[in-house]
């Protein structure tokens, strides 16, 4: 099972780089923001890379 993240919508910038790089984990809203459609068989080290890029730090891993 791969561990859960979320898109804080509060901090999200709507830039979508997300998105882009993990079109299977995230996906655009019409609030322009992301939000996670799965985490499900997402990869750990790609899921950190992303957030590490992230200009808004909005996606976190869930406790």
């Amino acid at each position: 099972m791969s561990k859960e993240f979320f898109v804080d919508s509060d901090l999200c910038t709507g830039c979508n780089d997300c998105v882009k790089a993990l079109p299977k984990h995230f996906v655009a809203t019409d609030e322009d923001t992301a939000e996670v459609t799965s985490c499900d068989g997402a990869d750990g080290a790609k899921v950190q890379q992303v957030m590490d890029a992230c200009p808004g730090k909005a996606i976190k891993w869930k406790a």
